[in-house]
């Protein structure tokens, strides 16, 4: 079993904030090209930056996408998070859904419950973020123990990839116990 999902940007925020970025870039170019005001290293100080972040956020919303895979390649249920960057696949995350220990479903982060998610998920030690949308958008975050360590991973999913994820997970979970009544 397999199970791939690329989630899509849910809003234009990524693409109203690398127009601005750009079109601002644009213009400290050409006051400093222009010497307006005499102030040209200040032009090419402010210029740098932007032009740093209009690229960054270009390349990490618009020239790559995130690509979500639940399978048992390994023998037990495992969600795989890959980078797609061209032809480029690169592995960020692979979690034994067996090391899972809750998934909670945040439907509003501005809402009370909503925040009060947030706030426990910038409390775990570790924490990643693999998310197509920039701003408030319905996200899941996955809470998991592995090697001693407590994690929490937030991802982006509609309702088949999140009803598949359950049943890995409800899978794995037998797995589990199955292994730790054989080894009693």
């Amino acid at each position: 079993m397999e199970y791939r999902y690329v989630p899509k940007p849910q809003n234009k925020n990524a693409t109203y904030l690398v127009t601005a970025l750009g079109l601002l870039t644009l213009l400290m170019l050409g006051l400093g090209m222009g010497n307006v005001g005499n102030l040209r290293p200040l032009w090419h100080a402010i210029f740098l930056p932007l032009a740093v972040a209009a690229i960054f956020f270009f390349l990490r919303y618009f020239s790559s996408a995130y690509l979500y895979v639940i399978t048992e390649e390994w023998g037990e249920p495992t969600l795989v998070i890959n980078r797609i960057q061209g032809r480029r696949l690169s592995t960020h995350c692979r979690l034994a859904l067996s090391n899972l220990l809750r998934l909670v479903e945040v439907r509003d982060a501005k809402t009370e419950e909503g925040r009060a998610e947030m706030t426990k998920f910038r409390a775990e030690p570790v924490r990643y973020s693999y998310l197509a949308t920039i701003g408030s958008v319905p996200t899941q975050i996955l809470y998991g123990r592995e090697g001693g360590q407590r994690f929490a991973i937030r991802i982006e999913g509609d309702s088949a990839f999140l009803g598949v994820l359950r049943d890995a997970a409800a899978r794995a979970a037998l797995y589990k116990k199955e292994d730790d009544e054989d080894d009693e």
